[in-house]
């Protein structure tokens, strides 16, 4: 017999009434070793590539490399110290076979509300040792809902790849906050209006997530979070598998579209 790795009824239960479940040790130190090899040379293997300009959007630093259909996010106040990569599965074949492993699938099937599931995006968390920052707070629904009509339906699975707590910029969600749907965010033009603005909602009522290595955080687009930065002498990464119903497009071939329209668009203003 195949293992199903599904929610519990304790777990749904938990997902319906906090918007989230945790679920500790899903993977072992040794897997979570060959995954952060793997992250390691990815990220490596980016820095080393031919360099983009970097531009500041929002809360965050971008660099688009256009080659690779990939973003590697840097830490805006340390420019030089990588904070992310944005997406990876096409370019990286052992991380993506990780993204189908059953103990992600499995459940996310549950939170999706389809049997038929497949890849949205992924992206690379990494706060390094004393130069992590923080991730600012947000919902992810605002980002998605301007790619594709289906944002409400789509999950994150989130891997600890390392021990996360309270002083190394741990996950911190609020819970219940998914049934409020979307939250007002910050009242400035582009890119940072998707952000949540943190001097006006009450952040008392997030709680952190602290788990050891190869626990999995299971959440949905309406969750409201945020990381703190990593004070610690010791790394805090993360892997984010972001899964939707199966049969639509990659985020990859959804921004590829988008970037058409807008061109046709720009194209069409200025021959009027």
């Amino acid at each position: 017999m195949v293992k199903s790795y599904r929610f519990s009824a304790e777990e749904r239960d938990s997902y319906a009434r906090d918007g989230y479940v945790l679920r500790a040790g899903a993977f072992s130190a040794r897997e979570c070793g060959d995954i952060a090899l793997a992250v390691e040379n990815l990220v490596g293997d980016l820095v080393a590539a031919k360099r983009a300009e970097k531009q500041v959007v929002g809360s965050y630093m971008f660099e688009l490399q256009s080659e690779l259909r990939s973003v590697v996010k840097w830490e805006p106040q340390n420019p030089e110290v990588v904070q992310g990569v944005e997406p990876f599965a096409h370019i990286s074949e052992q991380l993506n076979r990780w993204a189908h492993d059953p103990r992600l699938v499995d459940p996310s099937k549950d939170v999706v509300g389809d049997e038929d599931i497949a890849l949205f995006t992924e992206k690379i968390t990494m706060k390094r040792a004393r130069t992590g920052g923080s991730i600012v707070l947000h919902q992810d629904y605002p980002y998605w809902m301007r790619m594709t009509e289906i944002a409400d339906r789509i999950m994150t699975a989130l891997i600890y790849l390392d021990d996360a707590t309270v002083e190394n910029g741990c996950l911190e969600v609020v819970p219940g906050s998914h049934k409020h749907g979307l939250q007002s965010r910050k009242k400035i033009e582009g890119f940072g209006s998707l952000e949540m603005d943190d001097a006006i909602y009450d952040t008392n009522r997030l709680i952190p997530i602290e788990a050891k290595t190869g626990s999995i955080v299971f959440f949905g687009g309406f969750l409201v979070h945020r990381s703190l930065p990593n004070r610690s002498n010791a790394d805090r990464r993360a892997l984010l598998y972001s899964y939707q119903p199966g049969g639509h497009p990659h985020g990859l071939e959804l921004n590829r579209l988008l970037a058409e329209k807008q061109k046709a668009r720009a194209s069409a203003i200025a021959e009027t």
